[in-house]
């Protein structure tokens, strides 16, 4: 039934700690985004000694080649522009951008900070900055559209009693627009993945239990330390690997449907223990006594037996009417998690 809502369970166990979730920590870019960011407009420092004859294509192309060497989900916004320029001895400086050759000649691209810019800067609002030794060349505006099924996010889980707060690796003014659209009051900005382990470890001897929600790379180690963790569609190979829950479906529903159907079980099995543990009280004294037949008590147990597997049948039955799940994209996803 999980799985037919749009959730591919990988860990029998995780039910439970998810029915007792009450903290959900999101990462931003691909998670609570859809990770498909595009180009919102291009600026170019005409101070640059290099300024001479270059246009908005010409960045782009350069800014292409390095990114094309980057998993993260911004290099995305740049495979449009790719042409047959090359970058070499790319190296990856975590949490600020890349550093390579074009032509001959080094750049830099990432964050503000990977620019020249101090820490702290107005400059560091989220955009994608191309420099060299000179100072920035150009500066490229990105925007990242919220994921279907996050408009009611913070509300439905807050009806749940579950508080939610955004982890990412990403400059505060990014992470800020994001938390106000989706009205998240905890949200921390410029995160590496050791500080959201921290985070994630600090929650936990709060005495909270956390859902952590990802989908990259850096977030393996996040979503292996928390109580119970969940990829979105679309993450990597490794993010999956590490998650106990992992959605099939583009739509951030598939959280608080999950969380749904965990009460439901958990609710479903108390009424199956109370069912249980009350019949025998009741049926054994009479056995005891002779006051109950053995063909009587057959019946009874058959028919209590009976009960339970129809009072479970009803968690079967929801989402029934849900499309179906179509065996190759289960094959492929459950391959995803296993690697």
């Amino acid at each position: 039934n999980l799985l037919q809502q749009g959730t591919l369970l990988t860990r029998s166990d995780a039910l439970e700690p998810l029915n007792r979730a009450d903290i959900a920590v999101f990462d931003k870019t691909g998670t609570l985004t859809e990770g498909q960011p595009r180009l919102a407009g291009v600026v170019i420092n005409a101070d640059h000694p290099r300024a001479a004859g270059q246009d908005d294509s010409s960045v782009m192309a350069i800014a292409a080649a390095l990114e094309s060497h980057s998993a993260h989900p911004l290099a995305a916004a740049f495979r449009s522009a790719a042409t047959g320029l090359r970058a070499e001895d790319v190296a990856d400086h975590r949490h600020l951008g890349l550093e390579g050759q074009v032509e001959g000649h080094t750049w830099r691209i990432g964050s503000a900070v990977h620019a020249g810019f101090e820490v702290g800067s107005s400059a560091d609002d989220g955009s994608v900055w191309l420099a060299d030794e000179d100072g920035w060349l150009a500066r490229f505006a990105v925007q990242d559209r919220i994921r279907e099924g996050g408009g009611g996010l913070v509300a439905k889980l807050a009806a749940r009693g579950v508080g939610v707060c955004i982890a990412s690796g990403d400059a505060a003014p990014a992470v800020e627009r994001i938390a106000r659209e989706l009205g998240v009051e905890d949200w921390r900005a410029g995160l590496s993945p050791e500080d959201k382990m921290a985070l994630v470890e600090s929650f936990q001897r709060a005495g909270h239990t956390v859902l952590m929600v990802g989908d990259g790379v850096n977030d393996g180690p996040v979503l292996a330390s928390a109580d119970v963790s969940m990829t979105v569609k679309g993450a990597t190979e490794l993010a999956n690997s590490a998650a106990d829950l992992i959605l099939t479906e583009p739509s951030l529903a598939g959280v608080w449907k999950a969380m749904d159907l965990a009460a439901e079980a958990r609710r479903t099995v108390r009424q199956n223990m109370t069912w249980a543990i009350g019949y025998n009280a009741l049926a054994l004294p009479l056995a005891v006594a002779g006051l109950l037949q053995p063909w009587m008590a057959a019946l009874g147990m058959s028919a209590s037996s009976l009960l339970v597997v129809a009072n479970s049948a009803r968690l079967a039955g929801r989402g029934q009417a849900s499309k179906p799940v179509e065996s190759d994209r289960v094959a492929a996803v459950t391959r995803e998690a296993r690697a």
